[in-house]
């Protein structure tokens, strides 16, 4: 009964590489995928961390930083006794800070202050920033027999050490839900926080969710969409920021075990096909918490046996790390690979979309200091206030069809554009550092709420805004192009102006803040 009762808590606490993976459509088919994966080994070297880091008990969320420490969370008893006989309440959470030695062993470990870690609590499933004064981390409470609640508190490093610990606000912790394993990604201008909740609107039991945080205040919470979620149970998010990937785990999608890693690039809620990390990430047991510390190697937990055979010790997580296998011979493999010219083609045409009357409201300028980067950034920080104004003296099912409408328009067609944007851009550098000429017309359109002239300029501005962008991208590597000084890119603009229809009340709700409306305001960008 005990081990049910841990299992159950260590489900809540947790709840490039790879192959490419092809959605399978009928059993026979993911039958054969799951066979694939289970004999298609990759190239890496797998090893259980040492006695100072896992104990008898269960360890996970290991994270190696830059500067060789090393943070862990332990789920521990207060009793030596065996573990089989140690009745629930003796049972606390932490984390746990050492240091990796330049020899390959770990420095005695220690607890992070009473501060963070707080009796009576599990204490776990930890972030930090960049610098490392910002900590962000679950805390969770027994609620019932085997049940316990998570929430998310943060921490900020000051003179004489960590301040005392505040709860995110409840937008992020909904009452009577969890939020918890939480991920911080640093951006210019904002900060993306990744959390698992099963807060209301989830497409499963566990979701993925992230929140946007300027100036530290967070906006309303938006689900990472059906492509990551699934009708099971997906944790342990992890994004990787050079790569622009998301790792995570799930026990829905096509996998080899109880939760296998997965991975998907994007951002937000914009995600290419989730694909299985393989073996030996996964394995038939439960593996999670992947965490990269380098281009080759990094970290990640699992309730596996250490010898890979034996069936003995498989109820608690232990952390270990992986390291890629530099092959002795370097000889890369001919693969068939799309071409640039393909490549860009691949993400025409692209369309980007606008708040009402920006860039500079009420200007007459054809001109613009601001880029589309900036302007898509602020757009999405306002994603609550479109929703929610989208319905406003609405009621019933038409204010949730509505505001469903907007919702899905931001996540969808907003956060496309962005990312197609990004790929774009790419693709232009590695296309005139190849030597190639390339030819765009970008056109420029406006709502129909102002006259002619003024929606010409304001289509002007928004054009202005991605060339903008695209002069200071990459260290103003398409400056000279975009000057003139160097041949290879030609990009023709046409101002438009207005989009002509009639909207069907005439009210704010809808002109501005509507679906339609905000369908209007926008660029397109395409081949030549």
């Amino acid at each position: 009964m005990f081990k049910f009762v841990l299992h159950i808590i260590l489900l809540i606490l947790i709840p490039v590489v790879g192959m490419a993976q092809v959605v399978p459509t009928t059993d026979r088919e993911r039958d054969v995928q799951r066979d694939f994966i289970r004999h298609d080994t990759l190239p890496y070297r797998i090893e259980v961390l040492p006695d100072a880091i896992n104990t008898r008990f269960s360890e996970f969320s290991g994270r190696l930083y830059p500067d060789s420490t090393f943070f862990f969370t332990s789920l521990r008893a207060d009793m030596a006794e065996d573990y089989d006989h140690i009745f629930e309440t003796s049972w606390y959470c932490n984390i746990y800070e050492t240091r990796l030695l330049p020899d390959g062993r770990y420095a005695p470990v220690t607890t992070l202050p009473s501060v963070i870690n707080v009796r009576n609590e599990f204490n776990s499933n930890f972030c930090f920033n960049d610098k490392r004064d910002w900590l962000v981390y679950s805390r969770c409470q027994r609620v019932g027999d085997g049940e316990l609640r998570c929430s998310l508190w943060e921490s900020h490093l000051e003179r004489r050490g960590w301040a005392k610990p505040k709860k995110l606000p409840a937008s992020i912790n909904v009452d009577g839900y969890s939020a918890m394993q939480p991920c911080l990604v640093e951006t210019e201008g904002h900060n993306v926080l990744y959390f698992v909740s099963n807060r209301p609107q989830s497409v499963g039991g566990l979701d993925i969710w992230f929140a946007i945080c300027k100036d530290g205040r967070y906006n309303a919470p938006v689900n990472l969409g059906k492509r990551i979620n699934t009708e099971g149970n997906e944790v342990t998010p992890y994004y990787d920021k050079c790569s622009k990937t998301l790792y995570f785990s799930s026990d829905e999608h096509l996998g080899i075990g109880d939760y296998d890693i997965f991975y998907s690039a994007g951002a937000l809620s914009q995600w290419d096909e989730p694909a299985n990390m393989g073996v030996p990430f996964n394995s038939a047991y439960n593996d999670f918490y992947f965490t990269t510390a380098g281009d080759d190697c990094g970290f990640f937990s699992s309730n596996r046996p250490h010898d890979g055979t034996s069936e003995t010790d498989t109820c608690c997580n232990d952390i270990f790390r992986f390291e890629r296998i530099v092959p002795t011979d370097t000889a890369k493999p001919v693969v068939d690979t799309p071409t640039v010219r393909q490549k860009i083609a691949s993400v025409l045409p692209i369309t980007l979309y606008f708040q009402n009357d920006e860039p500079d409201p009420r200007s007459v300028s054809d001109t613009t200091d601001q880029d589309y980067d900036q302007l898509y950034r602020r757009y999405l920080a306002d994603h609550d206030l479109y929703v929610s104004e989208s319905g406003q003296g609405l009621a019933g099912d038409t204010l949730k069809t509505v505001q469903q409408e907007m919702y899905a328009f931001l996540r969808d067609s907003v956060a496309t554009g962005h990312e197609r944007l990004l790929r774009l851009k790419r693709y232009l550098k590695e296309a005139l550092l190849q030597g190639d000429s390339l030819e765009l017309l970008v056109s420029g359109y406006a709502s129909p709420l102002h006259n002619s002239d003024y929606n010409r300029h304001l289509a002007s501005r928004r054009i202005a805004s991605l060339l903008n962008y695209l002069y200071k991208a990459d260290n103003f590597f398409l400056a000279p192009y975009l000057d003139g000084d160097r041949p290879g890119l030609v990009i023709h603009t046409d101002p438009q102006g207005a989009v002509q229809h009639e909207f069907a009340t005439g009210e704010t709700r809808e002109t501005v803040y509507g679906v339609q409306a905000a369908k209007d305001r926008k660029i397109v960008i395409q081949a030549k």
